[in-house]
């Protein structure tokens, strides 16, 4: 049930939905639309309060400022145990995900919605001993969460989990445990019916690491619909990506900054692919073992029509840890080391999706400005660029973006009970059924100030429709008489 209240000309409008499922896209033919993309990261995720790392709640404006940059797709990990109680997640919370993922889907970008680590409830426990209590959790989640959203159509897709923790011991008994997991991810999500029952679908490998999940992930989920499966894996080598302290792993290891040998230092231990043990270089981090990683991905599931979501890639920017020509040298690399990735996922049908930290300090991975002004405003131009590059598009030129409104299926269905007086002055301004009606131009705009819908004129009137209307506060303007129409 939907409120639709519109203040200042006294009326409110009670409303009813009905809907008709839809057969969604095939997993590959959304593959195709998703282009490449861009992680919230360190914000939906962070457990109790999103914000407790420093990010701001994203914002519309964010998001669309993510639309004008080129990505077509974007990942929400989000936290949901630190928010909930007896399983049952708070209201509250799940009203906050929904005000992201409405300006995500609002922007037209493919959003995807997972379990992140939240507290490492699934995460850490991929064992027989707790496998019965993570599957209780999980289905209580996933009933929970595709109950709120099965009626978001194709752009919206559901991720199970986020890095399931595995180690060198990792076997094929705990690769079924983690299957049981993902099984009882789809039975939940399928569950819930409308569009949920075609949705696609995202499970992710052991560790979403690309060699385990290569040797470990023989078998998927059993659906109840075909083609509706991806499969997500990671890619961070680690010396090069991660590692910020020199460390004593029976040799002294160090992290790496130089990526491609154009920008190589002279002193080795520093250089990207760099064999403290064997004292040599080998293929750990270059061209050649990106594409042979991928590789892997395309013979087992790219190349069967299965698509491979990365859903997470990125290197630390290592401003405030180098300086002049050596940070150069390291953030020529750097922008190389994207472009590779990019360009390697893509020709091997991988979805690369960028990790983006928010901060702008010491070992940051952020794109698109999130913790200081102006938030939208491109901070690392020469990553983003080398990103297009790779999916045809020129150097970044902020064109704007248009509003999707219509991205919840369903036939809305409004009765009103309010007042029809047509006797307002300069301008006349009433209210007809689902219509605001004037004789003077109608503009509707979002709390944002963005312009979301305007009046189309006949012979003798401006005429807006409203029934469209997401979630949300309004402003309808004609001449100046203004309403404000809070949907809820």
């Amino acid at each position: 049930m939907s409120k639709y209240l519109l203040l200042g000309v006294a009326f409110f409008i009670n409303s009813s939905m009905v809907f008709a499922a839809n057969t969604l896209p095939s997993a590959m033919d959304i593959y195709a639309e998703m282009g490449f993309g861009i992680n919230i990261g360190n914000t939906m995720e962070v457990p109790s309060d999103p914000t407790l790392w420093g990010n701001k709640f994203p914002t519309q404006i964010y998001v669309d400022s993510v639309k004008a940059a080129g990505f077509s797709t974007i990942r929400i990990p989000c936290a949901w145990d630190s928010h909930a109680n007896n399983n049952i997640i708070n209201k509250s919370w799940m009203d906050s995900v929904q005000t992201v993922v409405d300006y995500c889907m609002r922007a037209g970008l493919y959003t995807i919605l997972n379990i992140h680590w939240d507290g490492g409830w699934l995460q850490e426990n991929i064992t027989t001993s707790a496998q019965n209590s993570v599957n209780i959790k999980q289905k209580a989640y996933w009933e929970q969460i595709a109950e709120r959203f099965k009626n978001y159509d194709k752009h919206l897709l559901f991720a199970s989990a986020n890095e399931p923790a595995t180690d060198d011991n990792f076997s094929a008994t705990e690769m079924a445990v983690l299957l049981s997991y993902h099984q009882t991810f789809v039975d939940a999500v399928r569950k819930t019916g409308s569009n949920n029952a075609s949705r696609t679908l995202i499970v992710q490998g052991p560790s979403t690491s690309i060699e385990r999940t290569n040797s470990f992930m023989n078998t998927l989920p059993t659906d109840i619909i075909d083609n509706r499966i991806m499969v997500e894996v990671h890619f961070y080598p680690y010396l090069y990506t991660l590692m910020t302290e020199p460390t004593d792993w029976g040799v002294m290891v160090y992290p790496q900054y130089y990526w491609g040998t154009e920008n190589f230092g002279s002193d080795p231990k520093y250089n990207a692919g760099w064999n403290a043990w064997s004292q040599s270089y080998e293929h750990s981090c270059d061209s050649t073992y990106i594409d042979q990683q991928f590789e892997m991905m395309k013979s087992k599931f790219t190349s069967k029509n299965i698509p491979v979501v990365l859903g997470e890639y990125g290197a630390n920017n290592r401003v405030g840890v180098l300086t002049d020509n050596d940070l150069e040298r390291h953030q020529r690399g750097r922008v190389l080391f994207y472009n590779y990735v990019v360009q390697s996922a893509k020709a091997h049908g991988l979805i690369p999706i960028a990790w983006d930290t928010g901060h702008e300090g010491k070992n940051n991975m952020t794109i698109i400005r999130r913790q200081t002004e102006p938030v939208g405003s491109i901070f690392d131009i020469n990553v983003l660029n080398s990103m297009r590059k790779q999916y045809g598009l020129g150097d970044y030129v902020n064109n704007g973006m248009t509003h999707v409104e219509n991205f919840i299926d369903g036939e809305t269905k409004i009765e009103f009970n309010l007042s029809t007086d047509k006797t307002f002055s300069n301008p006349v301004f009433y209210q007809e059924e689902n219509l605001l009606i004037s004789n003077a131009a109608i503009h509707l705009f979002d709390l944002n100030g963005h312009l979301v819908g305007k009046a189309s004129a006949n012979s003798k009137n401006f005429i807006l429709d409203v029934s469209h209307l997401q979630k949300g506060i309004y402003f309808a303007k004609s001449g100046k008489k203004a309403l404000k129409i809070a949907v809820k």
